[in-house]
């Protein structure tokens, strides 16, 4: 009886840290998306470099066209 009582202990043992592991991952999963979201900020910059020279461009061409 004392060998099924040791299994089933050992049994809840292993239950409880894969309960844990789960808890553990979900939190790590929202860590992890905060930091994708936060990785997003190149995109704004590279956008508005993008932008921003497309706007240069377009007034040197218009300069250029005008004091032609």
């Amino acid at each position: 009886m004392s060998n099924g009582k040791q299994k089933l202990s050992e049994l809840q043992k292993w239950m409880e840290s894969v309960d844990k592991r789960l808890d553990n991952h979900l939190v790590h999963s929202a860590t992890d998306i905060a930091q994708i979201k936060n990785d997003l900020a190149w995109v704004k910059q590279f956008f508005w470099l993008v932008a921003s020279t497309s706007i240069v461009a377009i007034i040197g061409a218009l300069l250029s066209f005008v004091l032609k």
